[in-house]
């Protein structure tokens, strides 16, 4: 929640391996932004990890960590998970998924915006029509950890997961897209696209028809359409420039967000902000590249990640873009709009380098660093 003292007061949460390297190279590069902030920023590390989760016995966030976290204006992640020390899903669910459901992050904002001189994989598309924005509801849908198994270890065994969407989810979900949707004033009438499969998810789908068909009436300036998830994935690839804001389930925009990664450019520069809108709980920022353990551990002749080991070389070729831009979203949520903006455009200066794939994550911090001092 934002703070009343006389500086912003920020989490950090490094997370593991590479999660690591691009964190230490966001705070580096947020020295270079210090005059540039209505207020100063004051980080608070938190070694909540691999590490931290084997040497407390834990398999996720408890009341402690949380009301620690709880205390901070705003909170940014690194990347997690180690697959040599934990097995995968645990971190993710053990912090990720809590801190968005106990912090009530329910938008998964998620900008798909080609910058300007980087290329596409849609040859024929420009930064003209690789330019929306997702707004995935965080905390319902599949994503809630609700389900069972039954007759495990049987050849009846069956597995059962379930979808849990609310009206007041989809509702407060698409009362946010709606103010992204004003603000960017893409086109002469906002659109958002309800994404979702209702022709087969029919008890699910309930709410999310309901809250179109209502909002369809009550806001006349917007422009509400409807696409299944399917549909939406191939329009993605065909024609993302018809995208505005788009509203959708949890896991189908967890997918469909990967997807949109690619088009932009990579997932290498894909940003997350896990948002609670009205500042009850902190804000989660981070970027959506994981941990990248193949380029921290060395590895054995059959291709296993050798534990203790760690390649300095196959760090140093890590990309810190998608963290600048996370840190980037995150300043804006803040209000720090100044050093928001000097921050993304000396990401955006990295991207556009002919030579950007050869660069170290050194050189990168320290270019985006100075390009930022020269920014007025």
């Amino acid at each position: 929640m934002e703070s009343e003292k006389d500086y912003h007061n920020i989490a950090v949460i490094p997370g593991d391996l590479n999660g690591i390297t691009v964190t230490d190279a966001v705070l580096k590069l947020s020295e270079a932004i210090s005059d540039k902030l209505k207020k100063p920023i004051k980080h608070t590390t938190f070694n909540y990890n691999a590490d931290y989760f084997l040497e407390q016995g834990i398999t996720e966030l408890g009341e402690k960590e949380l009301n620690e976290l709880a205390k901070y204006d705003q909170i940014f992640l690194g990347a997690i998970g180690d697959p040599v020390k934990i097995k995968p899903g645990i971190l993710e669910l053990g912090i990720i998924l809590k801190l968005r459901q106990s912090f009530d992050q329910y938008v998964n904002l998620r900008p798909i915006v080609l910058p300007e001189g980087v290329k596409s994989v849609l040859s024929d598309k420009t930064s003209k029509d690789i330019n929306f924005e997702i707004c995935r509801e965080n905390s319902e849908g599949l994503y809630v950890g609700k389900g069972k198994v039954l007759n495990e270890g049987t050849e009846d065994e069956t597995g059962i997961q379930e979808m849990i969407c609310t009206y007041k989810g989809v509702k407060r979900l698409t009362e946010f897209a709606i103010e992204r949707a004003r603000e960017r004033k893409r086109f002469e009438k906002p659109k958002i696209h309800f994404v979702f499969k209702t022709n087969v998810l029919t008890y699910a789908a309930v709410p999310w028809t309901r809250v179109l068909n209502e909002f369809r009436e009550k806001y006349p300036d917007i422009e509400f359409l409807y696409m299944h998830i399917d549909n939406f994935m191939m329009q993605m690839v065909v024609a993302p420039e018809q995208f505005d804001v788009v509203v959708t389930e949890n896991m189908f925009g967890d997918i469909a967000t990967d997807l949109g990664a690619v088009l932009q450019g990579g997932i290498g520069s894909a940003v997350s902000g896990n948002i609670n809108p009205f500042g009850t709980f902190p804000s989660m920022f981070e970027p959506i590249h994981g941990s990248v353990p193949k380029r921290w551990y060395e590895v054995s002749e059959n291709g296993d990640y050798i534990p203790g080991t760690k390649n300095l070389e196959k760090i140093n070729t890590v990309k810190p873009e998608a963290a600048f831009l996370s840190y980037s979203m995150m300043l804006e949520q803040i209000g720090e709009t100044e050093a928001a903006k000097a921050m993304k455009e000396a990401t955006l200066n990295n991207l556009r380098d002919p030579e950007y794939k050869d660069k170290t994550v050194t050189y990168l911090t320290e270019k985006a660093s100075e390009f930022i001092k020269n920014f007025n």
